[in-house]
């Protein structure tokens, strides 16, 4: 596989910062009570894990990309480094389109969207298994979630 790409690169990046901001901002929150976990335990082990899994996959793509530097030597290869305008594009509506989805109260279009497109794009299903995919994730949250814990999703 080689180096981590751009993208690979910014999305470890993201989700350190937000590891980093769930862990930070369960410090208020009481970790222990008397008698089993606080509303912190979860958040600080998680955030914290999350930051230790991000900084030993940077670690690792950095050994990695090391040791094919020395093994190429002087041998240069030209790549085509042209950015992925589409890819940019879809990342930047889904974004958009999720935060502003969560703004109006509705997690579960994000959700679907994101499951969607990664069964769709990533791993090459057909359109209509990753429809199936995206709609039963979504449904299954959503029973988790409003019907059994009683959180809004909506």
């Amino acid at each position: 596989m080689g180096t981590m790409k751009t993208a690979e690169i910014t999305f470890l990046a993201i989700l350190a910062a937000f590891a980093a901001s769930l862990a930070i901002g369960s410090l208020d929150l009481k970790y222990a009570d008397e008698f089993s976990f606080g509303p912190g335990f979860v958040p600080l082990n998680v955030g914290v894990l999350i930051v230790i899994c991000c900084a030993l996959q940077a670690l690792r793509s950095l050994a990695k990309s090391r040791k094919e530097a020395a093994e190429a030597g002087d041998r240069q290869e030209h790549a085509d480094t042209s950015p992925n305008i589409a890819g940019l594009l879809i990342t930047t509506a889904i974004i958009v389109l999720g935060v502003a989805a969560m703004a109006l109260g509705s997690v579960l279009a994000p959700i679907f969207a994101m499951i969607f497109l990664l069964s769709w794009r990533v791993a090459h299903h057909p359109i209509t298994s990753s429809l199936f995919v995206g709609a039963t994730t979504t449904a299954a949250i959503y029973v988790i979630f409003a019907i059994w814990l009683n959180l809004p999703v909506l």
